[in-house]
């Protein structure tokens, strides 16, 4: 958990190294000294936003400074959002607390439209949805009233937007949905008619793009409007609403196939697909929270490569292809393991991980990121269709590849004790426990002996890991997959873990597994860190 009172100091000296290479063109990446501060300093959002507001105009007069705290932001609301998925409620209350305090700002005049379109957009890299004060306060600072639901502004700008992203559809799109993160869905869908109505062919390729937009109602507006504009689609166009058509709901999917006959019926070609390649598939492990990175390079020249990068945690979360960069800020990227270490991959697995979460996208009724059509079109995506892969399915496959040697119940029984110390979970494992609110309150509530009492009671089936026997695991089969792309000769730890699966599946006693007494453990220790900055005064 994270230390009281981060010093303003510290945030700068971090800000200003990230500063630094921004302002000789690199991309902001978090080295390890910025990582262990932000990890002692998990809470400080308001510190960071403090940061924002002083440096950027217009009361600032350093935009890259501001922009480096802006990262930092994303960065630690991005780790609050990891824990408000895990239930955590005292992190969903420093969210919602600071959602509020910038609307109060901002409504007060101390925060104006540009600079709350920033902060909105640090929420939404990190993957959280604007509060609806929040979106009503940003509306009114947009200027827009009565039947002109686009703020004026963003009309005013959006051909400067188009000229600046040089034709690229998909960056439009990422500047919008970042930039009108906390525009109510009334003007998103005014500017998705408003792109697919202009003349220009680059405004209607970014109009097919809010077709994966994360709103429904925009969404469906989108569609809505494309058909009756249908002869102006391009032949990229269509491809792109064809391989979209899977990517979502089935009850979305009647609105898709209209486009498709319609623009058929008018005579639009269908174009074909680029042909995408990878020189090189990295993957982190799956962490605590369900998520994993999946990084891909495909080469322009000799000289540059472009990143794609694939974000999952029940589902797709975030997908991207980077410009052209130079070969050796490629290789810095690839070296940092953000997400942890990183694992050379087959296409096979990448594949069939992206299939899977797919699935689990539609199945909650949401629809991919379209940042993962322009990284299918890079790496070459064109087969990838929802396809959720079944644990147990899974684990049969996993047991049926097992060495002879962990066929022996004497040898079973060895593994599952000594299962705590599989090496290759040595940097993977620290971030395997239970986050949950009301199991930190009996934990901090309990002392001396009945604390030292608590991991063997969250290991009965009426605990609090007992109780997520099958989510443990799942976690572990998919951690097994993982480990597996390994040559065989450099591991033997996938094995391992798929003993200790399958124990877990069946019905073992829990408190016989070495892992699953190391996961009670450090819920325990984890739990009860102090978290006394959480209440921490807001900037």
């Amino acid at each position: 958990m994270a230390k009281a009172g981060a010093k303003a100091a510290d945030f700068d000296f971090h800000a200003r190294s990230l500063a630094a290479g921004l302002a000789k063109g690199r991309m902001p990446r978090p080295t390890p000294e910025i990582e262990r501060f932000l990890l002692d300093n998990s809470t400080e959002i308001f510190a960071a936003a403090e940061g924002v507001c002083r440096n950027m105009p217009p009361d600032g007069d350093d935009e890259v400074l501001g922009i480096a705290y802006l990262f930092l932001l994303q960065i630690l609301l991005a780790g609050l959002n990891q824990r408000v998925r895990r239930g955590a409620k005292d992190a969903a209350d420093l969210i919602a607390r600071f959602q509020s305090d910038l609307a109060e700002r901002a409504e007060a005049g101390e925060i104006d439209g540009t600079l709350l379109a920033y902060l909105g957009g640090a929420l939404q890299q990190a993957g959280i949805a604007a509060s609806p004060e929040l979106t009503a306060v940003s509306a009114e600072l947009g200027g827009g009233d009565g039947d002109e639901m686009l703020p004026s502004d963003i009309v005013s700008t959006l051909d400067e937007i188009l000229k600046a992203c040089d034709g690229d559809s998909f960056q439009v799109v990422f500047s919008f949905a970042e930039g009108g993160h906390l525009l109510p869905d009334d003007a998103k869908i005014a500017l998705a008619i408003h792109l697919v109505q202009s003349e220009r062919p680059d405004a209607r390729a970014a109009a097919v793009l809010f077709l994966q937009s994360g709103s429904p109602a925009v969404r469906k507006a989108a569609a809505a409007a494309l058909v009756e504009q249908i002869s102006t689609l391009s032949p990229v166009d269509l491809r792109r609403v064809i391989a979209m058509r899977n990517w979502r709901p089935e009850g979305e999917r009647a609105a898709i196939d209209a486009i498709i006959h319609k623009a058929r019926a008018a005579g639009v070609a269908c174009a074909s697909w680029p042909k995408g390649s990878a020189d090189t598939l990295k993957s982190s492990a799956i962490d605590g929270s369900g998520a994993q990175l999946f990084i891909a390079t495909s080469p322009i020249d000799r000289k540059t490569k472009r990143v794609s990068t694939i974000f999952t945690r029940t589902g797709i979360t975030e997908a991207m292809t980077s410009p052209p960069q130079p070969l050796r800020a490629v290789k810095e990227m690839m070296g940092l393991g953000i997400q942890g270490p990183l694992l050379d991959v087959s296409r096979a697995y990448v594949d069939r991980m992206v299939g899977h979460h797919l699935g689990l996208t539609i199945k909650r009724g949401e629809v991919p990121p379209a940042g993962l059509l322009q990284v299918a079109e890079t790496i070459g995506g064109a087969d990838w269709q929802p396809a959720r892969l079944d644990c147990r399915e899974v684990l049969n496959e996993l047991i049926a590849d097992l060495p002879e040697e962990l066929r022996d119940p004497a040898d079973v029984a060895l593994a599952l004790a000594d299962s705590d110390d599989i090496f290759e979970l040595d940097d993977i494992q620290d971030s395997w426990f239970e986050d949950d609110a009301e199991l930190e309150q009996k934990v901090k509530s309990s002392s001396g002996r009945a604390r030292a009492k608590l991991p063997a009671k969250l290991l009965l089936n009426t605990g609090a890991i007992g109780a997520q026997r099958a989510r443990w695991a799942e976690l572990f089969v998919m951690t097994a997959l993982w480990l597996r792309e390994r040559p065989r000769d450099q591991s033997s730890g996938w094995a391992d873990l798929v003993v200790v699966a399958r124990a877990v599946l069946d019905g073992h006693d829990l408190g016989q597994i070495g892992l699953m007494r190391a996961i009670a453990e450090r819920t325990v220790e984890y739990l009860a860190e102090d978290d006394d900055d959480l209440q921490d005064d807001p900037f």
